[in-house]
């Protein structure tokens, strides 16, 4: 079985449907170093970036920290 190779628009779903997915954004430069193997022309950082990006647009929007500890 032969495989195609991955595309721009296969990393850009990844980055931008795939990422936001993830428990948190240190997944993502897992992933992006997993891909980096695999295609010596992937281009890590630009990918890390919208990835992170995509990843805080869907996680950060109403985050609130109730570190208040009753006594």
């Amino acid at each position: 079985m032969t495989y195609k190779p991955m595309t721009r628009s296969n990393y850009e779903y990844l980055a931008d449907k795939v990422a936001p997915l993830m428990g948190w954004p240190s997944q993502i430069v897992k992933m992006a170093e997993d891909l980096a193997e695999n295609n010596p022309k992937f281009q890590k950082e630009k990918f890390i970036v919208r990835a992170v990006a995509a990843w805080e647009a869907n996680n950060l929007e109403d985050v609130h920290i109730d570190d208040h500890i009753p006594y």
